[in-house]
């Protein structure tokens, strides 16, 4: 069966005045229906330009952007921006962005933020998109008085459960949500990660769940993403990267979180991330890498070591 969304050779690369910055590099992975991805890695590895380039929030100076995003089996690489925004945009993949308690007009009421996809890219009535959003509130869990307040009318929980409302009125199969918790105390980030479990379970959505907090990635994922620099060096199976990781880079990232059962200090990552800019040649992890061979200094191509396991390290080459 084919996967949701598959995701080939994805690149976005950007033009400064310092040179071209490789942001996402040959990234490739799938989300199936229901299932959901967990991006993680170091701040500034590219995480954040991967969800745009997927979703064609793109800058001026772009430099490179190519590759192959199939949705639904359709690769919407192929179609012009006003197709991608009238086919794919908040219809088949919505996004919660980074900043998202500040990404509502703070005098704008809920209900017209709520309607307002449902208007201009379903073509609804707004007496439909009302009771729509009516459906919605409840389903995030707030009660229908939201819908006539305003966004600093409303606690922070209360504006990261309005976003993620927004990001499903229009009920797409997949949802994008950048750092969704980042700017939330730990009780209200428990409860937003209970409620997308929820949702998942009720809607069968998938979701795809960039974040650099690795304790809050394994409460939500199916299948784990590492990046670093600009790369996808392990795809695997959540149980198997956050016990097991194959990829040195991914050892020593889970190596750095502390462990509630064990008696073992966390360590940390020597070394600095390369500059997206001038990478180093071959693995970009070699010169951070305890395992580092001269062959090492070719590029490792993304090795497919079964079916839910892919790494980019030549010590798996030939496995």
């Amino acid at each position: 069966m084919p996967a949701l969304m598959e995701v080939k050779n994805l690149h976005l690369y950007f033009r400064t005045m310092r040179g071209i910055v490789r942001a996402v590099d040959d990234v490739t992975f799938a989300v199936d229906q229901g299932e959901s991805l967990a991006v993680i890695g170091e701040s500034g590895c590219g995480k954040s330009s991967l969800a745009r380039a997927i979703l064609r929030f793109l800058p001026r100076n772009v430099a490179v952007y190519k590759g192959s995003v199939v949705i639904d089996g359709v690769d919407v690489m192929n179609l012009s921006d006003s197709e991608f925004d009238e086919r794919v945009r908040w219809i088949k993949v919505s996004y919660v962005s980074q900043a998202a308690m500040n990404s509502l007009n703070p005098v704008v009421r809920v209900v017209d933020h709520l309607i307002e996809p449902l208007v201009l890219h379903k073509g609804v009535s707004k007496g439909e998109a009302i009771e729509a959003a009516r459906n919605m509130v409840g389903l995030v869990g707030l009660s229908e008085e939201f819908l006539w307040r305003y966004p600093f009318e409303l606690s922070g929980g209360m504006r990261q459960r309005v976003v993620i409302a927004l990001a499903l009125i229009t009920r797409p199969n997949i949802v994008i949500l950048d750092e969704p918790t980042s700017a939330l105390d730990v009780m209200t980030q428990a409860n937003i990660l209970g409620l997308l479990k929820d949702l998942r379970s009720k809607t069968g959505i998938s979701f795809i769940f960039i974040t650099h907090d690795i304790g809050i990635s394994s409460e939500i994922a199916d299948h784990v993403a590492v990046m670093y620099a600009g790369e996808v060096v392990e795809l695997n199976r959540s149980e198997t990267v956050y016990v097991e990781p194959l990829h040195p880079y991914a050892k020593a990232l889970l190596s750095s979180v502390p462990r509630l059962h064990e008696n073992k200090a966390p360590t940390f990552v020597p070394g600095a991330p390369p500059s997206l800019i001038n990478p180093p040649p071959g693995c970009r992890f070699r010169p951070r890498c305890p395992f580092a061979m001269p062959v090492c200094g070719e590029r490792p191509p993304l090795i497919k070591l079964n079916r839910n396991s892919y790494v980019r390290c030549w010590l798996y080459a030939g496995k």
